[in-house]
């Protein structure tokens, strides 16, 4: 591993234990040493960088260097160019994200752009359409600011024939490193809501529910029950025993607090992703201040929602019952205004679909509103 190589994976796993927000992002980037670029880019895929100038940062400017590409991504700017001078769109970009990094604590050099009070608190469009024309030249797609460049998403697979990656993926993987660090509490809160400004309502609860659900699958090939399509030609082959999603519980908030707007989208989505997984068995819980309800569905049933309910929130008992009940979930999924007492967390995975900007105490939470 070369010097700039291991300053480069110092920096990030300082990133990973001290702001575990852009660490997370961090390391969806393939580190990548590009000596014909003058200081670093990114493109969603890659951080490329040019080991001469990584070695003339510090510890503490590598760091923040590493964070700045990780906010062209969390913040769409490596999708958002929409056809401008890319030489223009790059200084656009870098103004506001220095800026944010600087409020932010981090050690951005005096040399990168940093915004005019006319600029403060302006998108990377307003900026951009207000830039004077800039001198072209440099190396690579344009010239980079100090702080490194920002490049188009690539659109085709890599050479390893992986896809290229794509804006809902972008946001999904913004989103869930967003709600890990709101409940760490260690992200300043002007930068936690321009990000959810740029995430905007379209992340994607569908495909999130679906990868919740897979994590906890088992799907394997099974040889007791042999494939049926290729018993005629006399093979002997397995089929996908796909039947190793097991009992998924649902909570739902019927307590008096709860929008029933955002509750009936959460419960429209829900039902879906569980009609597509098809587990063995769902439990659908109402709970206010304890367990109203219980109704349960066989693999294959359609749900049918009975809410009922509306005193306070205390989801202290039907914690308790899934922890010692006899049939343990593999896994909790629970829509709620997280205005609530929790009781103590359970051994199996919880998946918070949150109709506020709440946090859980525990769990995995993703805001759903519409």
């Amino acid at each position: 591993m070369s010097s700039a190589q291991k300053k480069l994976t110092s920096a990030r796993t300082s990133l990973i234990l001290d702001q575990p927000f852009f660490g997370t992002l961090a390391l969806s980037l393939a580190p990548k040493e590009d000596p014909t670029c003058q200081t670093a880019w990114v493109d969603g895929r890659n951080l490329g960088y040019n080991p001469t100038f990584v070695e003339s940062l510090t510890h503490a400017e590598l760091v923040a260097l590493i964070a700045h590409e990780c906010l062209h991504c969390a913040l769409g700017h490596i999708f958002r160019r929409d056809g401008r001078d890319m030489q223009q769109w790059n200084i656009a970009c870098d103004i506001p994200i220095n800026q944010d990094l600087k409020d932010a604590g981090f050690s951005t050099r005096p040399d990168w752009l940093h915004p005019t009070p006319e600029q403060k608190g302006k998108s990377a469009e307003w900026i951009y359409a207000r830039l004077p024309p800039q001198p072209k030249g440099g190396k690579g797609k344009g010239s980079p600011a100090p702080a490194g460049e920002v490049r188009d998403a690539p659109t085709g697979a890599d050479a390893d024939g992986n896809p290229a990656p794509t804006e809902g993926e972008w946001k999904q993987k913004t989103a869930e490193a967003l709600n890990a660090a709101k409940m760490q509490g260690d992200l300043p809160a002007g930068l936690a809501r321009k990000i959810e400004d740029a995430l905007g309502q379209r992340i994607d609860i569908r495909a999130l529910l679906l990868r919740f659900f897979s994590e906890r699958s088992a799907d394997d090939y099974s040889w007791s029950r042999p494939n049926p399509r290729f018993l005629a030609q006399s093979l002997y082959l397995p089929s996908l025993n796909s039947t190793c999603l097991g009992h998924v519980s649902v909570l739902i908030d019927t307590s008096g607090s709860v929008d029933q707007t955002s509750l009936a989208h959460a419960r429209s989505i829900v039902e879906q992703v569980i009609e597509e997984c098809c587990p063995l068995s769902v439990s659908v819980h109402y709970v206010d201040a304890k367990v109203c309800r219980v109704d349960r569905f066989a693999k294959g049933e359609s749900l049918e929602w009975h809410p009922c309910g509306g005193g306070g929130t205390d989801f202290t008992s039907y914690f308790r019952d899934v922890e010692n009940g006899e049939d343990v979930p593999v896994c909790v999924v629970a829509i709620s205004d997280l205005w609530a007492t929790f009781g103590d967390a359970p051994s199996v995975p919880v998946l918070w679909l949150s109709t506020t900007d709440k946090i859980a105490p525990w769990g995995e939470t993703v805001p759903i509103g519409q």
